[in-house]
């Protein structure tokens, strides 16, 4: 009975080391990071990098879009000044058609 109790209690001791010794949640945490950084790292560069790449075949797309639209306007511009001439066209208004929106007819 003797061993036996003093079987018990080395078994409890021995459980009380093991229990003070294991790692906290902490620790595990930070074995886990450590683990896992080196591979994130390059992860987050390349992803980085691919962003930055698409950002500047974007920004060259609307740069070279926005240049095709400034030169179709002024083609546009010297086309419709060829055809009507350096000079404006005047306005030419029709009183009558005033008088009745401002009395509020309808023209229909």
């Amino acid at each position: 009975m003797k061993t036996t109790v003093t079987k018990m209690n080395e078994s409890i001791e021995f459980l009380v080391q093991a229990s003070k010794s294991q790692p906290t949640l902490q620790q595990y945490s930070q074995e886990i990071w450590n683990a896992v950084q080196p591979i994130i790292t390059p992860q987050r560069e390349f992803a980085e990098n691919q962003h930055n790449h698409q950002m500047l075949l974007i920004r060259n797309m609307v740069n070279a879009r926005y240049k095709d639209t400034q030169a179709e306007i002024k083609a546009i511009r010297e086309a419709l000044t060829n055809m009507i001439g350096a000079t404006s066209v005047p306005i030419i208004r029709d009183d009558d058609d005033q008088d009745d929106a401002k009395r509020g007819r309808n023209m229909t």
